[in-house]
């Protein structure tokens, strides 16, 4: 009896070995099909390999999207080159596969997700530098599990939503000088999240001065972390020819989730977060002014 539940087990093992090699076979031929549809630039087979979400999931939007990359690649000599198959993950009932591609001279991935692990459609490539939350973004049901190959500060980073209490902070500004949440209990502090490359930040920045000087004498303080630059290239090069009020900090980006620059953080004396305004315009700025207004009074 024992030889043949031990028999029984070694079956039962083999068939799920090989039906996971089946997904894994299904999954890395599809991959190479869409890539060579890719270098080809048989851009309407290509399509058929991806996401629907890329074209609204309507089949009427999906011609337009056709001609779209088609007239994107037209003059496009980059080619997909796979470089191998990572992981195999399953998350409510779908297969997802992960591979690595070279893909514009650097390291890249895509996903491939299945419902019945034989018919494939893939993401369309994208850099290392994506974070998982954003990848959550094009496909909510994405394993976790596959956060540890793409992105290990998954989980990780700061992370900023209305009506939590942040998590506390110590940053030094452009001249050393120490700023922490601790020091800034009971003031109002807003956040503008910012880089010197980002040119919708820079416009407003003589509309945040103008913020500054109207809240001088209010509790209030105003920080800017800025992300991919130095404090020697602000005080040397930036600087002198855009004054900035904010005290200025240099951070990591990927410490933080931030999706879009710039990104307003307001947070209300009990360093609790009472507002989040991403991207630029005068509509912003007004919006950002009666938020602070608002919490002070």
């Amino acid at each position: 009896m024992k030889k043949l539940t031990f028999s029984l087990l070694i079956l039962l093992f083999t068939h799920a070995s090989f039906g996971q090699v089946d997904v894994h076979a299904s999954a890395t031929k599809q991959v190479n099909e869409m890539i060579a549809f890719y270098n080809m630039r048989d851009i309407p087979k290509y399509v058929d390999y991806l996401l629907p979400l890329y074209y609204g999931n309507e089949n009427k939007y999906k011609e337009k999207f056709t001609e779209t990359w088609e007239r994107i690649l037209k003059q496009d000599t980059d080619t997909i080159k796979l470089v191998g198959f990572l992981k195999l993950a399953k998350s409510q009932n779908q297969y997802q596969a992960l591979f690595h591609i070279n893909f514009k001279s650097g390291k890249s991935y895509t996903i491939g997700v299945s419902e019945d692990g034989k018919k494939w459609s893939f993401s369309q490539p994208f850099s290392e530098k994506m974070k998982f939350s954003q990848l959550l973004e094009i496909i909510p049901t994405l394993d976790h599990a596959l956060a540890e190959s793409l992105d290990p500060k998954f989980g990780k980073r700061i992370n900023y939503e209305i009506g939590e209490i942040i998590s506390p902070f110590k940053f030094k500004d452009i001249n050393e000088t120490e700023i922490s949440s601790e020091s800034l209990k009971g003031k109002v502090v807003v956040l503008n999240f910012w880089g010197t490359w980002c040119a919708p930040c820079v416009k407003e920045i003589p509309e945040l001065n103008k913020l500054v000087e109207k809240f001088s004498g209010e509790n209030v303080k105003f920080i800017a972390p800025a992300i991919t630059t130095t404090n020697e290239t602000l005080k040397n090069s930036f600087l002198p020819k855009h004054p900035f009020s904010y005290d200025i900090v240099v951070i990591d980006g990927d410490d933080y989730v931030i999706s879009s620059y710039p990104t307003h953080v307001i947070i209300n004396q009990d360093q609790k977060v009472i507002e989040i305004i991403k991207g630029y315009s005068e509509d912003n700025i007004k919006r950002l002014e009666q938020t602070i207004d608002d919490v002070l009074n």
